[in-house]
């Protein structure tokens, strides 16, 4: 009986840490929005698909490689990863990353400005917060504006363009689309 009920109570005490925790998944519009706009500039070389279960702008097109990820939806596993700049090198097969957040006043901060594999991220994260970001426009939010005119700049392909557009579609919390 005593078993049955610590179990009872493990249980509820899961439920609700679940629970918690589902409640406060961070809204990822920003970082979808942030995506498309650097796509469109050029800023990303290429963008992973978004049906993927983290979501890669890659910075570099050689090496250093040097990339944005972050993670939409739990995969099942995983919770939703934050925004992070990793460096990868082939040279000292190195990889180091840190984790990218928002200030007070919205720009990007890296959470350790340490060197990443003898790369410097504030570099990087200086481009991201030169980073134009376009409002939405002809009916469209800012989210799925960036994507459209992505694609229509060539610079994604319909495939990837159309998974960031579903994206935009529920990215936000409880699944809400994106402003």
């Amino acid at each position: 009986m005593k078993s049955q009920m610590r179990l009872a109570a493990m249980t509820v005490s899961l439920l609700s840490a679940s629970a918690g925790a589902l409640a406060q998944a961070p809204n990822r519009c920003p970082s979808l929005a942030f995506y498309g706009n650097a796509a469109a500039s050029g800023l990303c070389k290429s963008l992973s698909p978004a049906t993927q279960n983290l979501q890669v702008c890659e910075l570099t097109a050689a090496q250093p490689d040097v990339h944005l990820t972050f993670g939409l939806l739990p995969n099942g596993v995983n919770p939703p990863t934050t925004l992070h700049l990793t460096v990868r090198t082939q040279a000292n097969n190195c990889e180091q990353a840190t984790n990218i957040v928002r200030n007070a006043a919205g720009a990007f901060v890296a959470q350790n400005n340490a060197l990443l594999c003898g790369v410097n991220p504030v570099s990087y994260v200086q481009r991201m917060n030169a980073q134009a970001i376009v409002p939405g426009a002809n009916g469209q939010s800012a989210c799925r504006t960036a994507f459209i005119n992505a694609q229509a700049g060539g610079k994604l392909t319909p495939a990837v363009a159309q998974s960031y557009l579903n994206a935009c579609n529920t990215g936000g919390l409880a699944n809400a689309a994106c402003p």
